[in-house]
């Protein structure tokens, strides 16, 4: 049996919730847990033990974006070089993100959170397309939600306004990738604009995970 066909049933409980920054990930997420009996795999909490599992001959991209200054991650690349990195640091990642989840006991069900949840690494590891869904904000919600979420602006750097429409063009660009990727594996991604409260996307990513969220039951969560 191939590696990702038995890492497929291993991580059959697991629900995968991606997309990229200002989506509402975390918040529908947190919802989730606090209506259905899930365990919760924050993948941003994992960064600092990550990186220090991280070797360069093998995770070259993982230490290269450790490793930077502000000015160097922010300032003085292209949005182009941004996209191409980050992306690969995730995907470089996403084995330590399975070597995690598979540690995790098998019940109740896991339900992964982050970023770095890319379609094109957990679409091999899916039973079905209904184990996994991605969200990204439009442009519009991206611009008006990124100033109270902070960002480059309040990173030192020699030049603020540019690392800060840098984050903003790297974060819009990695939400289009994200987007086009998912429907080309036939997953599901929404689009967030902010019409919806919290609570209505949860009930509309709980009702996409369907019965493998019902089957866990409900009453509270378990972290």
């Amino acid at each position: 049996m191939q590696p990702l066909q038995r890492y497929k049933q291993d991580l059959a409980h697991v629900l995968w919730l991606g997309g990229t920054p200002c989506s509402g990930k975390t918040s529908i997420a947190r919802r989730l847990v606090d209506l259905y009996p899930l365990q919760l795999y924050h993948y941003d909490r994992r960064e600092r033990v990550h990186l220090a599992l991280s070797r360069a001959e093998r995770h070259p991209f993982m230490r290269a974006d450790g490793d930077m200054t502000m000015d160097q991650r922010w300032v003085l690349r292209s949005v182009d070089v941004m996209v191409q990195a980050t992306t690969a640091a995730w995907e470089e990642r996403f084995e330590m993100v399975v070597d995690d989840l598979l540690a995790l006991p098998r019940t109740p069900p896991v339900l992964a959170e982050g970023p770095g949840l890319l379609p094109g690494c957990v679409a091999p590891l899916l039973t079905g397309a209904g184990q996994a869904i991605w969200l990204v904000p439009t442009e519009a919600f991206k611009r008006a939600t990124q100033p109270l979420r902070g960002g480059a602006p309040a990173i030192e750097t020699s030049d603020p306004e540019l690392a800060y429409r840098n984050l903003i063009a790297l974060d819009l660009q990695l939400a289009a990738d994200v987007k086009g990727r998912a429907e080309e594996l036939g997953l599901t991604v929404l689009e967030v604009d902010g019409s919806r409260s919290v609570d209505a996307m949860a009930a509309i990513v709980a009702d996409h995970f369907g019965p493998l969220l019902r089957g866990a039951g409900r009453g509270g969560a378990a972290r």
